[in-house]
């Protein structure tokens, strides 16, 4: 089925690149119920398909079993009827792909929620054990009682490496966490319940998902903002894709301009953002031109043999460029564009990062539209790098946060930030 594409550029052109999974895709179908022969759908499918062999550019990565995935899509396709239930069964089997960053817009509203956004906590699959690895400080998990470090044991009283398996579609090992995490996301109306084990107790906690897409559909500011001691602290709220960010980030800098050093959190960033947002703020902390990313457009070399690779740039911007140490926190909720701004001032050797791995989102996306249904499918189209070399996701901070045994639930990353920075300080005096 994944055979060389006969047109990329076709497709090249009829796709709109977007920086990110922006907060816009939690969003779900509401208009439902327009009506698809089976032979709409089965164009539709064959256009989803030729896309991923064209365009999809982690395919080899991945490893997908060409077979199981066709017989998926084949599946009793007779029975799809509407654009909503055709929507239902590409996500579905997309899932082969185990990839956060890719899904068919918008999605049923009884299908999983978008990941990391709707995420709680970030579990982990080890030999034996499916472990919590990660939760936001003061989250929502958190206030419920979760602590990184506990075993989950089942999810919804069935033992947690069945309720993996029954839902792992690919069938393959490597998509473990990922299935995992999918099923800690859950859907829009559900109520996870999870036996945990922790410090020699087993208890069941159980996550609201509809109280998750409350808080998370709440208006909140663009930035929070404040002094620690005679540190600055600024943390965009999940608005990486708000324009309005670059100017009231500016005000920030101009509010903090006398600080000794700043901390970028970035730790609430996971429905990413766009790169216009991105450069307007690491343009602020340089005074010339950098690379901050490199890109490689797949389909090019996937059609002609001729690799498509290069960097893109910030210019500094501003009469008043912040000089001074800078720290970025970074956590599995730093996603996509937020990934961006961290590798971008970690390679401009602005900054230095402390925290967890990232949200490890594959590359740029893209938004395709299927022609008879309207659908959008959103696949990374460019793989993405830090400036050495390193694919984005692939990226680990410098001074990696162990949270697992964090049983005082305190901030370990800002004050692990703050004792660099202090130690930053007492070298220079």
């Amino acid at each position: 089925m994944f055979n060389k594409p006969r047109d990329a550029k076709a497709y090249i052109a009829k796709t709109i690149i977007f920086s990110a999974m922006a907060v816009s895709s939690f969003s779900f179908a509401k208009d439902s119920t327009q009506s698809l022969s089976t032979q709409q759908v089965n164009e539709d499918i064959t256009e989803f398909v030729a896309l991923l062999n064209q365009r999809y550019a982690y395919l080899d990565e991945k490893n997908v079993d060409q077979t199981s995935f066709e017989a998926c899509l084949q599946k009793e396709v007779d029975q799809i009827k509407t654009v909503n239930a055709l929507s239902g069964h590409l996500n579905r089997c997309f899932e082969f792909f185990y990839d956060q960053h890719s899904e068919i817009r918008p999605r049923p509203r009884d299908y999983y929620l978008p990941m990391p956004t709707a995420l709680t906590m970030w579990a982990e699959v080890g030999n034996d054990t499916a472990t919590i690895i990660s939760i936001p400080h003061n989250g929502y998990a958190q206030k419920i009682g979760f602590r990184a470090g506990m075993k989950i044991e089942q999810i919804n009283h069935k033992p947690v490496f069945e309720a993996i398996k029954a839902a792992n579609i690919s069938g393959q090992k490597s998509a473990q966490t990922w299935v995992l995490n999918r099923l800690l996301t859950g859907t829009r109306h559900e109520q996870i319940a999870l036996t945990v084990s922790w410090q020699g107790q087993s208890q069941t906690l159980t996550i609201d998902t509809r109280q998750v897409v409350a808080d998370i559909l709440k208006d909140k500011p663009i930035l929070t903002s404040q002094w620690l001691g005679d540190i600055a602290y600024i943390r965009p709220e999940n608005s990486l894709g708000n324009n309005a960010l670059i100017s009231a980030f500016d005000q920030a800098l101009f509010e903090y301009k006398d600080a000794s050093a700043l901390i970028l959190d970035l730790r609430n960033t996971p429905s990413g953002g766009n790169s216009d947002v991105a450069r307007g703020i690491m343009s602020r902390f340089i005074s010339e031109r950098f690379p901050y990313q490199e890109h490689e457009l797949v389909a090019v070399e996937r059609e002609f043999g001729v690799k498509r690779r290069w960097q893109e740039f910030v210019y500094p911007r501003g009469e008043n460029t912040f000089t001074k140490p800078l720290v970025v926190l970074s956590n599995r909720w730093t996603g996509s564009m937020g990934e961006g701004i961290t590798i971008g001032l970690h390679g401009m050797k602005r900054a230095t990062v402390i925290g967890t791995p990232m949200a490890q989102l594959l590359g740029a996306i893209s938004g395709h539209t299927l022609r008879h249904s309207q659908l959008s499918a959103v696949i990374p189209v460019e793989k993405l790098f830090h400036v050495n070399g390193t694919p984005r996701e692939a990226f680990l901070p410098d001074i990696e946060i162990d949270h697992t045994n964090n049983v005082d639930n305190e901030d370990l990353a800002l004050k692990a930030g703050l004792r660099h920075l202090s130690k930053l300080a007492r070298k220079v005096n």
